[in-house]
């Protein structure tokens, strides 16, 4: 006689499912409080050199991680993680990019709760590049923060742009620390001075 068939329980902290940011999500099945990890970024992945021309080639799929600024992390998609946990401009979770990689909780999380990060692209002169669906009262209505060669003409510049482009630079910075972000005001600046006239 064969046996009873028993359900199998899953003790996994999250699940991936359907949601209407992006198609897929990550959502908590318990509760995290700040600082717990949720979820590593990556469980099954490739690391690359970041000079490797497939890691630069990867990149264009916006989900490739550098890890510690020397080694790419290129996550196998076949196996979910924290690479499927969308933007927002309100998030309630951050990336750490060292060592594997991983999503930690910035602020309580319940359960049932969609599992957001904040993306902090910046790109160079593509202002519309990644419109912002995440629906939250502070969204900003595009995921990437754009700057221009304009912008890096004109940031030092005493005249009424140049004073318009700091302004903008620094609610950005300001909205960046709200959100516990800051360290995306380098890469801001590294993209400015990557477009300075030399």
């Amino acid at each position: 006689m064969p046996k009873p068939h028993k359900p199998k329980f899953s003790l996994a902290p999250v699940e991936y499912r359907d949601n209407s940011i992006a198609g897929r999500g990550v959502f908590a099945k318990r509760s995290f409080k700040p600082g717990d990890v949720i979820v590593p970024y990556a469980p099954k992945q490739r690391r690359l050199d970041v000079e490797d021309p497939e890691a630069t080639a990867a990149a264009r799929s916006k989900l490739t991680l550098l890890s510690e600024q020397w080694t790419v992390i290129i996550p196998d998609t076949s196996v979910p993680g924290g690479w499927l946990c969308n933007h927002s401009c309100s998030p309630n979770a951050a990336i750490y990019s060292d060592r594997e990689g991983r999503i930690q909780c910035t602020r309580p999380i319940m359960p049932g709760e969609e599992v957001t990060i904040f993306y902090g692209w910046v790109t160079q002169n593509e202002p519309e590049r990644d419109p912002c669906l995440c629906g939250a009262a502070n969204c900003r209505g595009f995921i990437n923060f754009d700057v221009s060669s304009r912008d890096a003409e004109l940031i030092e510049d005493e005249s009424e742009a140049g004073q318009a482009i700091r302004a903008r630079l620094e609610q950005y910075v300001a909205f960046l620390a709200s959100i516990g972000q800051e360290q995306v005001e380098e890469t801001v600046v590294r993209a400015l001075s990557n477009l300075r006239p030399r």
